[in-house]
């Protein structure tokens, strides 16, 4: 079930009745089961999959607790958990990319296997890595019960695609219960509304068929329509998956509980390091955490530290797919890095406020993660190619299409006005309240958002994440 669909309206305002009826010790059992339903409802077969990872690296937990040889059964659990996640991804992958090395020696060719992926396996992989290791460094309070951790691993909002939770967000929350207070209640329909707006009305209505018909036919329009599918899929990429994020966000408020904020307006960075800190926030401090500060981080020289850079964000363009164009787009980012921390230094806050001197640096950062974002969406290399072979050969000196310039233009703004929405937003629903109608006015505000998705359409699109 999609969170944009009538399915998934219904199911969740069953849950959500009856787990509001319940006594407060019986929410969490009611909320586990609910979550395993959830994921059932997907692939039936592929809940049997959860429920071994689960099983299997609890008990690998309490063994590493009990243990003198701790290391050893963290070990098991991080080869157990990514030898299903690499058997599921990377298998084809994998042979594929041998294909022609065997049949060149052995004249055989190899059976690429047809496994379809579980859906939110790369998330919840990342999520009890994360907790086994925080585990290991008693960093975090291991879960004293298998139910408590399986409710920790399965918590339906953000199963699928995240965000993606550490032991000290949610195990607490789990262990004293949700908190139902109306202004919570209240911050989650307005996230619910805010993720639909995102998801429906810009990515899917808006931007997704542009986006389909140029890079369903790269090197065929002219490049203005080329340039302009490039922007507009970095504006949908951007809506689809925030919009996700907003809403699994805005369901855990309703439940009582606190998901971590995963995106922060990330087209209005000005570097490299700044866009990783604001876009796929929770993804982005798993690598920082478990992978690039292991590898040594910035402690063992510049030529070490660019080189930890490279290898963690290779890794993560193969996080996102066994492919290629994955490989490209995460050893390009980790090149930007390197050469930003080269040139500019370390990182700087994220949220400090915006300057006249910081256009340019926000222009140049927002083309260069579009052209990335080339090799993520097209359907091949060669296909990448083609794109940016009519982007940067192509004659600009053709009409421009209207109607995708005016609604990339439309994202831009939005996009800044995000910003100050998400810094305002308390004061702006405390203002949409005041007085004796303010509930008659908060609510006709959200009718408009609901009927206006509606219209639009697409409500069964997938969300993009879906597929990593």
């Amino acid at each position: 079930m999609l969170f944009n669909t009538a399915q998934f309206a219904i199911f969740f305002a069953s849950v959500l009745l009856v787990y509001r009826l319940l006594p407060s010790v019986r929410r969490n059992s009611w909320l586990l089961g609910a979550s395993f339903l959830f994921y059932f409802l997907w692939i039936p077969s592929h809940l049997l999959l959860l429920l071994a990872d689960i099983v299997v690296n609890y008990a690998l937990m309490r063994a590493m607790l009990r243990s003198n040889r701790p290391r050893l059964f963290l070990t098991l659990s991080i080869v157990f958990t990514l030898g299903l996640l690499a058997a599921f991804k990377y298998a084809a992958f994998l042979v594929e990319s041998m294909a022609p090395m065997t049949g060149a020696l052995f004249g055989a060719s190899l059976d690429i296997p047809d496994l379809l992926l579980p859906l939110g396996i790369s998330f919840y992989s990342f999520q009890i890595i994360g907790l086994q290791i925080d585990c290991y460094r008693r960093t975090a309070e291991a879960p004293d019960r298998l139910s408590r951790y399986a409710l920790f691993v399965a918590f339906f909002p953000q199963l699928i695609a995240g965000p993606i939770l550490r032991g000290r967000e949610l195990l607490p929350q789990l262990e004293r219960g949700g908190v139902l207070e109306p202004e919570r209640t209240r911050r989650g329909v307005w996230l619910i509304a805010s993720g639909i707006v995102k998801k429906v009305l810009i990515a899917d209505f808006l931007l997704s068929p542009f986006v389909d018909s140029v890079f369903g036919n790269p090197g065929v329009a002219s490049a203005p329509v080329h340039l302009l599918a490039v922007y507009s899929f970095a504006f949908q990429i951007y809506c689809d998956f925030s919009g996700y994020t907003d809403m699994a966000r805005g369901l855990g408020c309703l439940l009582g509980f606190e998901l971590p904020l995963n995106f922060r307006e990330p087209y209005l960075s000005r570097d490299p390091s700044e866009f990783w800190r604001r876009w796929h926030i929770t993804l982005s401090q798993w690598f920082r955490d478990y992978l690039y500060i292991p590898l040594g981080g910035n402690r063992i020289g510049p030529a070490r530290t660019y080189w930890n850079l490279l290898v963690t964000m290779l890794l993560g363009g193969l996080w996102h797919g066994a492919g290629w164009g994955f490989v490209i787009w995460g050893a390009a980012h980790g090149l930007f890095l390197a050469l930003h921390r080269r040139f500019s230094g370390t990182g700087k806050d994220p949220e400090r406020p915006f300057g006249a001197s910081d256009v340019l640096r926000v222009a140049l950062t927002f083309h260069a993660v579009c052209l990335l974002w080339v090799f993520f969406r097209a359907n091949s290399l060669d296909d990448a190619m083609l794109v940016l072979g009519k982007i940067f050969a192509g004659s600009y000196g053709v009409a421009w299409p209207v109607l995708p310039a005016l609604v990339v233009v439309l994202c831009a703004v939005l996009h800044g006005v995000e910003r100050v929405l998400r810094l305002r937003l308390p004061e702006i629903r405390r203002w949409l309240g005041m007085g004796p109608l303010g509930g008659l006015v908060e609510g006709a505000a959200l009718g408009v958002i609901a009927a206006l998705a509606l219209a639009a359409g697409g409500l069964g699109s997938d969300f993009i994440y879906f597929q990593f």
